[in-house]
């Protein structure tokens, strides 16, 4: 989860909200989770990598922080190569379309923003069932890609032991050991 710490307030009743989500065994992150001492950026970095859901709670001061913005631009980024899902949660009215998520769906529903709404609690309520949907999604396309590795590795498998017959037909033409003027033999080397 990607925030402004001027947005603390929200980004904790957004927690209280996923707790559900939590107990079905999805570990949500933020930098509030770090540890004394902790090397920020690299443990950033880190849990960007291994994330599939990023969330932004995008508000004029995300967009005015440079940290959120490099955080947010290599969600961006993972997004683009298919590496991970980005949802926006528009906390208050602020310049988002122009961060490029005006191609995406964001939350809460219809892009209302989370200050519009007639109780916070109403909103991230929404936010938290569109998160639930894209956490669904992930899921889905995990295991599916699950199920397709075996067949791949299968096919992997028998496209190297054709590989392996083919340089054995290519071997059988080699000849036997050869003798070194000084030495034992040696065998000659086919490259293919």
């Amino acid at each position: 989860m990607s925030y402004s710490h001027a947005n603390s307030a929200q980004q904790a009743k957004l927690q209280v909200h996923l707790a559900q989500l939590k107990r079905d065994e999805v570990e949500t992150w933020f930098d509030g989770d770090m540890e004394a001492g902790d090397a920020l950026n690299s443990k950033i970095s880190r849990k960007l990598r291994e994330a599939h859901v990023f969330v932004a709670l995008m508000s004029p001061e995300y967009i005015h922080s440079h940290w959120c913005q490099l955080e947010y631009r290599r969600a961006m980024g993972r997004r683009a190569r298919g590496a991970m899902r980005v949802v926006v949660v528009v906390l208050r009215h602020c310049d988002w379309k122009d961060t490029g998520a005006s191609a995406l769906k964001v939350l809460p529903r219809d892009g209302r923003v989370v200050s519009n709404w007639r109780t916070a609690d109403e909103a991230f309520h929404d936010v938290t069932q569109g998160i639930r949907g894209a956490v669904r999604t992930v899921r889905a396309s995990l295991a599916e890609d699950a199920k397709a590795r075996p067949a791949r590795a299968a096919r992997s498998k028998a496209s190297t032991g054709n590989a392996k017959t083919a340089g054995a037909r290519r071997m059988k033409g080699a000849t036997g050991p050869k003798r070194t003027k000084d030495g034992p033999p040696t065998r000659s080397r086919v490259s293919g």
